[in-house]
């Protein structure tokens, strides 16, 4: 098997010509998660504030914290929240497929996220819900517990495109048999790409400080004092969401990649694959 070093390599060279589609794509389910946001938000009466006010024209903190939701809302929300998941989801899962048909050859396109709608769509949610349910139930142990049982399951979406007449939970099973022993492998590969976003993360954690000065001189700082620290919080945070999102574009695209090499390099182990 490539060490990890080699599977980066891999990627980059597979992604040669398929980046900018690789972006696209990326774009395209950042937008659609968006839009789907924006109709949960119409449709439970967030968007028009639909909440316990005190007669302000804008909200102020305690209206905010004190907003109350009729028990149809709230299970309304939860349940578009959940088809939401799904759907995105899916269009990650056919992001996640269209990076095997890139190492064999095909190009990427944006055809690929709407793969997993194309056939057998109750197998699709069955593959990404299961996969869900499994790994929150192992969360609510502890936190590591859950990141384990997600890095079993890691190869579930590649799995499922080679083997689409594969029972759901034999899918899951097959991951975990194949991720036995090699989860810390594809974790430090993992690894390699997170790190970069420690970059948004210190400047977070500057706001962080800038936040709590602001907090513990209000009481004897002039009111521009305040605008101008305000500001420049709301600046700090714009700048690391800004450069968190350029990084995701930056990093995705390659971390995907790797990944689906990783899978590559797995099956041949197993002895599923020549070459």
């Amino acid at each position: 098997m490539l060490t990890n070093k080699e599977i980066r390599s891999t990627a980059r060279e597979y992604l040669r010509g398929n980046y900018k589609m690789a972006v696209i794509n990326l774009i395209l389910i950042t937008i659609a998660n968006s839009v789907l946001q924006s109709v949960i938000r119409t449709l439970t009466g967030e968007s028009a504030l639909n909440m316990r006010m005190t007669g302000e024209t804008l909200p102020n903190w305690d209206s905010v914290f004190s907003m109350q939701y009729s028990p149809f809302q709230t299970t309304l929300n939860v349940v578009l929240s959940i088809i939401v998941a799904l759907i995105i989801g899916s269009m990650q899962m056919g992001n996640e497929w269209g990076y095997l048909d890139m190492l064999d050859g095909t190009p990427l396109s944006s055809g690929h996220l709407l793969k997993p709608f194309e056939n057998q769509l109750s197998k699709t949610l069955g593959v990404l819900a299961l996969q869900a349910v499994y790994v929150i139930l192992w969360s609510v142990l502890l936190i590591i517990p859950g990141i384990i049982k997600l890095y079993s399951l890691a190869l579930s979406n590649f799995i499922y495109f080679d083997n689409p007449d594969m029972k759901t939970t034999d899918i899951l099973r097959q991951s975990e048999a194949f991720m036995k022993g090699k989860k810390m492998r594809l974790f430090q590969l993992d690894l390699t790409y997170f790190v970069v976003y420690l970059i948004p993360v210190a400047l977070f954690l500057g706001i962080g400080v800038s936040a709590f000065s602001m907090y513990a001189g209000a009481a004897n700082a002039d009111s521009d004092a305040l605008l101008y620290q305000a500001l420049l919080l709301v600046g700090l945070m714009l700048a690391a969401f800004a450069i968190f999102g350029i990084l995701t574009f930056i990093v995705e695209p390659r971390r995907k990649a790797a990944r689906a090499v990783f899978y590559s390099e797995v099956l041949k182990e197993e002895n599923l694959i020549v070459g």
